[in-house]
């Protein structure tokens, strides 16, 4: 069993409502990476200073 791995992305902020959109309904998903299984473990999306920040976590099967 793997560890949770945590990741940040800048995201444009002309893009940052569509991300927030589309996190909202990720949540605890399972999603495929190659030939590995990974669940989306939890998103968030910061906004630091002028830059716009998507964190989250997964866990690969």
């Amino acid at each position: 069993m793997s560890l949770p791995w945590g990741v940040k992305e800048t995201v444009d902020s002309d893009h940052a409502d569509d991300v927030s959109a589309f996190i909202a309904t990720a949540e605890e998903s399972d999603i495929t990476v190659g030939e590995r299984k990974a669940k989306l473990l939890k998103f968030g999306l910061k906004q630091v200073k002028d830059k716009h920040l998507l964190i989250y976590r997964y866990k690969l099967s």
